[in-house]
């Protein structure tokens, strides 16, 4: 009875070890959020993104892009990126002039690592008719 009580123990702590790694993947994955944002005035934009989380991170990014579409296809015409460490957030925002004549949208990658686990995100905002 001892001895399988011993393999018992043995076997939970084994199952413990394994399962947290998990446990704290996906909270991290949980904990990164974000949003990307677009104005302009006539040709001029202004756009950025911001990414959010709920600890302080090794690593925190976010990348956003604008996009122009052209005959039916969407081109990236700019991006900008930022990256922070030991921090829980991480914005950037840049201005840029648009050929216009065009739809323009905005999306964002959100991204943290903590402990050598990553968690990723994204969001996005568009379809704007710049004349």
């Amino acid at each position: 009875m001892k001895r399988k009580m011993i393999v018992l123990a043995a076997a939970l702590l084994l199952l413990a070890s394994v399962a947290l790694p998990i446990t704290e993947a996906r909270a991290s994955m949980m904990n990164v959020s974000g949003d990307c944002t677009f104005s302009h005035s006539g040709r001029s934009v202004t756009y950025g993104g911001e990414t959010d989380s709920g600890k302080i991170e090794d690593t925190i990014r976010v990348t956003v892009i604008l996009w122009e579409k052209r005959n039916g296809t969407w081109y990236e015409v700019d991006r900008t990126s930022k990256t922070e460490t030991d921090a829980d957030n991480v914005n950037t925002e840049k201005n840029f002039t648009v050929s216009g004549g065009y739809y323009y949208k905005v999306t964002a990658t959100h991204y943290t690592c903590t402990n050598g686990i990553p968690s990723t995100g994204s969001s996005n905002i568009g379809n704007f008719w710049i004349s």
